[in-house]
């Protein structure tokens, strides 16, 4: 059965209920132990050399507050490496569904977007806990100002469509809370009159530039589970961060690697209405 989703406007399209198969006892499991590997990885306990107070290093030499470590969102980034099948099984599924919902779609009410997607960035998950939030932003941003260094990682310049899958359930009152949803977290587009409350196995696909932006407000009880991802477009770029395995060329290497080229033939866009092309 074809899936037809929801246009928000702008480009920002709904699929209700497309992430239902998936087994929520071991995602949730999944994400806090990741989420503990993760912030070991990434911070190691450390003083402010200024004011002595106690926090975390980052492996770039910043100082933070405990209390700001806690209430960041978190990248899960590494989830496609995990070599569990019952991992491996739940982000294999996510990779099909929003693949599929991209060329049977998504593609389909925006022709012209796939011309400008070569590659795809593999879904990975954001965990949100109290406190936490994300203003608006596009995904095609870097940190750049003329006359200052160039940004090592430019992979989101290469962003043309964005994807968001939600893992559980917004609610409104703390009588609602059961340990797997959350309160607050409501996703707001910038430039368009749209917001959305998570609800579990939904999946939202929308424009990566400036016309998408997009923020979350502040979570303000439970924690909010989202899977991002990104097609991209361009040569890879290994200077600035921007490796893209080829599936037919490094088939060996594809399975645990984030970036790969999408091999699809794109043909479905239309040719130009009558009266363009004399």
């Amino acid at each position: 059965m074809k899936l037809v989703g929801k246009d928000l406007g702008g480009g920002i399209v709904l699929y209700k209920g497309v992430l239902s198969q998936i087994d929520w006892s071991v995602l949730y499991s999944f994400c806090e132990e990741q989420a503990e590997k993760e912030r070991a990885e990434h911070y190691r306990p450390g003083k402010d050399p200024i004011t002595g107070e106690d926090g975390f290093i980052n492996r770039n030499g910043y100082f933070f507050p405990a209390s700001s470590v806690d209430e960041m969102p978190m990248h899960l980034a590494h989830v496609q490496r995990d070599k569990r099948p019952e991992i491996k099984k739940i982000f294999d599924y996510c990779e099909t569904v929003r693949d599929r919902l991209l060329w049977e779609d998504y593609l389909h009410k925006f022709p012209i977007a796939g011309k400008c997607i070569w590659w795809k960035i593999k879904g990975h998950v954001l965990r949100y806990p109290v406190g936490s939030y994300i203003g608006s932003h596009a995904d095609v941003s870097t940190d750049y100002e003329y006359g200052k260094p160039h940004p090592t990682d430019q992979i989101a310049t290469r962003t043309t469509v964005s994807t968001l899958g939600f893992f559980n359930n917004r609610v409104e009152t703390e009588d609602e809370l059961d340990g797997t949803n959350f309160m607050g977290g409501l996703l707001k587009f910038e430039y368009i009159d749209a917001e959305y409350s998570p609800e579990r196995g939904d999946l939202l696909i929308f424009p990566a530039n400036y016309m998408g932006a997009h923020g979350t407000t502040p979570v303000t009880a439970g924690i909010r589970y989202s899977h991002v991802g990104w097609y991209c477009h361009g040569s890879p770029n290994p200077k600035y961060r921007e490796d893209v395995l080829d599936p037919n060329l490094e088939p060996d290497r594809v399975e645990g690697a984030t970036n790969i080229y999408m091999t699809e033939k794109y043909n479905i866009l239309p040719s130009s209405p009558a009266g363009w092309d004399s």
